[in-house]
């Protein structure tokens, strides 16, 4: 008993596991192979039914069954490759070969014919060629779909029909297989069909689409680009070759045997025409060339003709301006170029020496200085303004650069630069007179705060506005450095104008100013060394540079302040003609060389020499002496600074950095300077008369900037845009600052000047 109760478990446990091992096997992909058999008797469609519909996968049966009385038939078959039989009696067997595709539907009709004992049917042999064994075309016999062609295979028809037989055509890839004639008419007369097939290849072009589309293995195709295509009468595209899938072929006319799916493409270069025009001699270099290329430009003999009809080369003009008789241009458009010629006099005059240059343009430009100062005083403006229009007018980019005998009228060389350095060092001696030490510790402590804030709010911002544009880290380094710059000078020569130099706003302002200078110096040394270096300064560095520079300002002043007052002092008890204005000269020139030598600017030197001056007992005469002697400095001075700039050297995108940087000049001053004096003196209306005498930067950021250009961190257009912003500042001060004061205010200050 309990042997069979152990037998009769056993059988239910090897039960269970075959259940649920075929429960767990995964569902094979079955498609659907279907269809409907029917008779087609006068026009009428009848289903017929219980006919025999076999499945065979290998000349092996696999499947059978019999149609439905409504004729149809249905078989889930795995995919694959099959034949489909169909037969009933007094009828013609119909055969059709179907290939499935995993999740496919395939729906196969066959129409059969009835056996006529009078006619015997006939079979058609179907015969394929050049097409792949791999694949097989899809069948139709009289528009109906019967399933795919096979090679010498064999369709059996009722005697005395008449049929069509199409086969489709396959694509594979960039490869198709084509029939010139698709359909073939059988009949019992003609019981053998042959479809040739034609393989073809997809070529394609962007650039010449004639050719685009499929063509027949072996064709040979020819391919003919234009040489040139004229796109306007200075700029043309020249042909440049044929890329086939990434290969370059340079023939033209190019043939090709089609033997695979391919790419094609005519390529071209662009060329332009540079157009070289001379009146005289004879210009190389015209013509066409490449994009992006250099073209060189020459001229064989710089002198054409003889006296008294002779004529020299002096320049291209154009597209190009250089004074070099062979020249390089970027082909980056058309371009168009001149030589410019300039007549000989029959009489040659020497070049005059540098010095006697400099002679010239410095008598010229003070006397033009006065003249335009003076007519800006007559409209209510600064005298200083029109001088330092003057120096625009009259520079070597504007009038000053015309010639007369071959050279310019104006130049600014070294001994030009020197006088104007003396003007610069004799206005902050002059600033220095108005104020004794005494003034300065009264205000002392206000101008520190007001000149420290004055360097640090515009270098960030500076460094702040040229990171947003995106400027290299260099760049935007020298320029906030530029940014921390005050001059002095030019608010100076506007609160002299007006009697405000000894006011509590003035004195402010021209201490500041001097502090500025010197933190500015300080910010610029920093900055030279990070640049320099390539990295920044290590916290050491940096601290010593910071204590070296202020206390050698601090031993400077004490030392000036110590040994001018003697000096001049023993002059005067000299009691010779003109030896206290001589020796308070001295005194100025040594304290400005002395702050050369300690690494500051000459013009500190000069502020201190005559801050200690100032509670001397002859300054009366020392200040009407160096006012009179500063008549002739002072206005070269800042018709230099005009002289400096070159328009030319602007472009749209530096006067957009120009503008910008103007209003972060203007606003970081006047918040920067202005608010703290504000808060200080308690008196917004004086405050913001500080922040705007504040605002020019004058020639220590013309100094700033050109260490930048002549080091070649700064490019020319960054160069031009910190130039136009000094002078725009410059321009502005002494407008905006004289605005600040009413008219009332002026007029009554003046007078009680007088």
């Amino acid at each position: 008993m309990k042997a069979t109760k152990l037998i009769l478990a056993m059988t239910l446990f090897f039960l269970f596991f075959q259940i649920s091992a075929g429960c767990c096997e995964p569902e094979e992909e079955l498609s659907q192979l279907y269809g409907v058999v029917y008779e087609v008797d006068e026009n009428i469609i009848r289903s017929i039914g219980f006919a025999r519909v076999a499945i065979y996968e290998n000349d092996t049966m696999i499947h059978s069954s019999w149609t439905r009385n409504n004729g149809t038939y249905s078989f889930m078959l795995k995919p694959g490759m099959y034949t489909v039989t169909v037969e009933k009696t007094k009828y013609i067997s119909q055969k059709a070969f179907v290939t499935l595709k995993p999740n496919a539907t395939l729906k196969v009709d066959f129409p059969l014919e009835s056996k006529v004992p009078a006619i015997s049917p006939y079979e058609v042999l179907i015969i394929i060629k050049g097409f792949p064994g791999d694949f097989y075309p899809d069948m139709y016999v009289d528009g109906l779909f019967k399933g795919h062609a096979l090679n010498n295979s064999k369709i059996i028809f009722e005697g005395g029909t008449f049929h069509t037989l199409e086969l489709s055509e396959i694509t594979i890839g960039d490869a198709k297989y084509i029939l010139k004639r698709p359909i073939a008419y059988v009949a019992s007369s003609n019981t053998r069909v042959l479809f040739q097939y034609t393989h073809q290849f997809k070529i394609i072009s962007d650039t010449n689409p004639e050719i685009e589309g499929w063509h027949d293995e072996g064709e040979i195709i020819r391919l003919e680009a234009r040489e040139v295509i004229v796109i306007d009468i200075s700029t043309r595209l020249v042909f440049n070759g044929w890329t086939k899938d990434g290969q370059i072929l340079k023939q033209n006319p190019l043939i090709q045997k089609v033997d695979g799916s391919f790419n094609i493409n005519s390529t071209y270069k662009k060329q332009f025409f540079l157009t070289v025009n001379t009146e005289m001699g004879s210009a190389e270099g015209g013509g066409w060339y490449d994009e992006d290329t250099l073209a060189k430009i020459s001229i064989k003999e710089k002198e054409v003709g003889a006296l008294p009809f002779k004529y020299r080369f002096i320049g291209w003009s154009g597209d190009l301006e250089s004074k070099d008789t062979n020249v390089t241009i970027s082909m980056d458009g058309p371009k168009e170029v001149s030589a410019e010629w300039k007549r000989v006099q029959s009489i040659e005059v020497q070049e005059p020496e540098p010095l006697y240059k400099a002679i010239i343009s410095i008598g010229l430009l003070i006397v033009a200085a006065k003249i335009i100062g003076g007519l800006f005083t007559k409209i209510d403006l600064p005298e200083v303004l029109g001088e330092l229009f003057a120096g625009m007018i009259l520079g070597p980019y504007a009038l000053g650069g015309l010639e007369i005998f071959g050279a310019p009228i104006i130049e600014i060389n070294e001994y030009v630069l020197g006088f104007a350095e003396i003007g610069a060092i004799l206005l902050l001696f002059i600033a220095g007179l108005e104020i004794s030490f005494s003034q300065f510790r009264a205000v002392g402590s206000k101008s520190a705060i007001v000149g420290t804030f004055g360097v640090v709010v515009p270098f960030f911002s500076g460094l702040y506005i040229m990171q947003l544009l995106g400027f290299p880290w260099e760049i935007n380094l020298l320029v906030a450095a530029a940014l921390t710059a005050t001059s002095i000078a030019i608010t100076l020569r506007t609160l002299e104008s007006f009697g405000r130099l000894n006011s509590i706003e003035g004195n402010i302002m021209i201490n500041s100013a001097v502090i500025d200078d010197v933190l500015g110096l300080v910010v610029l040394a920093v900055v030279i060394s990070i640049v320099t270096s390539g990295a920044p300064p290590l916290l050491q560095d940096l601290t010593w540079i910071l204590f070296r520079t202020v206390a050698f300002w601090l031993v400077l002043l004490i030392i000036v302040l110590t040994v001018a007052p003697k000096f001049v002092g023993a002059a005067e008890r000299w009691q010779t003609r003109g030896t206290v204005e001589a020796f308070s000269t001295a005194t100025c020139f040594a304290s400005a060389v002395a702050a050369i030598v300690v690494g500051l600017s000459p013009i500190i030197g000069a502020f201190a020499a005559g801050m200690a001056l100032a509670g001397s007992k002859v300054i009366v005469r020392v200040r009407d002496y160096i006012e009179k002697l500063s008549i002739l400095f002072s206005p070269i001075f800042f018709a230099v600074i005009g002289a400096q700039f070159n328009i030319r050297s602007l472009n749209i995108n530096s006067i957009w950095v120009a503008l910008i940087l103007l209003f972060v000049a203007v606003v970081s001053k006047l918040i920067g300077c202005g608010l703290p004096a504000m808060a200080m003196l308690r008196d917004a209306k004086k405050g913001f008369r500080i922040g705007l005498g504040m605002m020019s930067r004058g020639e220590v950021g013309l100094i700033i900037v050109g260490i930048g250009m002549t080091s070649g961190i700064l490019t020319q257009n960054i160069y031009g845009a910190v130039v136009t912003m000094v002078i725009l500042t410059t321009i502005l001060t002494p407008i905006a600052l004289k605005w600040s004061y009413s008219k009332k205010e002026r007029k009554i200050l003046k007078n009680s000047e007088d």
